[in-house]
């Protein structure tokens, strides 16, 4: 009996730690199920957020109404808009039916946008606190040029015109396209069918945008840019992999390998021609 006793007392305060650990982790698990949507979504953006700054940075009002009245809305009518766009400037995305291979497709179809958004949500906070952007950004007189350079004309030129219907426009846009298609660099062109994919989305949720000065302009427009960028990058990566016939077992393949396996591929079609 006595040893039992001594035994309890001994390893009384294990079992008070082992009682005091198992709370505590329950408490954790309770406060990661409170968290919200908009606090999980900023923890993972919070560099974002720091603007320069190192330490983690609390979300304000300014932060949250962000959140629910812009970038989920936009980012939500942006996917399908997205989808749409793909189809028209790769048509070979419509010859493939893979699951595997469209859920990859997919991933990029919801992430884009997403950089864009944030980046913009700075640059309007920039703007109404007077920071001088020529100064913040060494290269800004580089993108100055770059937009005054650009060559392209909008689809949303034809939006005037009363009586024509959607397609009409399609229409008529792909006949400018033919006709004129030497005096336009196809680049910029697929950078401005992008622009007018996002922006009617974006001014409906977010107009205080339109209100940007000339500056402001500059760098909203090197974002979408930036974007584009990627979004070119991601989806013609999928369209050497359909046009060149790669297996879905090659979906998550190192780069390394899948540009061998592209040379490879590149070298005997053109070898058989």
């Amino acid at each position: 009996m006595l040893m039992k006793k001594n035994w309890f007392w001994l390893n009384k305060s294990r079992l008070l730690q082992k009682i005091n650990d198992t709370i505590m982790f329950e408490d954790d698990d309770d406060d990661d199920l409170d968290r919200s949507e908009f606090e999980w979504w900023y923890d993972e953006n919070n560099w974002y957020f720091r603007r320069g700054s190192t330490e983690f940075v609390e979300p304000t009002l300014d932060d949250e109404l962000f959140y629910t009245n812009v970038y989920l809305p936009v980012m939500s009518e942006l996917a399908p808009a997205v989808h749409k766009l793909i189809r028209y400037q790769y048509p070979v995305f419509e010859t493939e039916h893979r699951p595997a291979v469209w859920e990859a497709i997919e991933r990029i179809v919801k992430r884009t946008g997403h950089r864009f958004l944030l980046e913009l949500y700075n640059l309007m906070r920039d703007q109404k606190e007077n920071v001088n952007l020529r100064e913040k950004y060494p290269d800004f007189e580089h993108w100055e040029k770059r937009k005054k350079d650009a060559n392209y004309f909008s689809r949303t030129i034809f939006d005037p015109i009363e009586g024509l219907t959607e397609k009409q426009k399609s229409e008529l846009y792909e006949l400018i396209k033919d006709k004129f298609q030497d005096s336009f660099d196809w680049k910029d062109q697929r950078l401005y069918e992008f622009i007018d994919m996002i922006q009617p989305i974006l001014f409906h949720y977010y107009p205080q945008v339109q209100d940007l000065d000339a500056d402001g302009w500059i760098i909203y427009f090197h974002l979408l840019s930036i974007e584009h960028a990627d979004y070119r990058l991601d989806f013609e990566h999928y369209v050497v992999f359909i046009d060149y016939g790669f297996e879905e077992s090659d979906l998550h393949i190192p780069y390394a390998e899948f540009k061998k396996k592209f040379d490879e591929k590149f070298n005997e079609r053109w070898k058989n021609r």
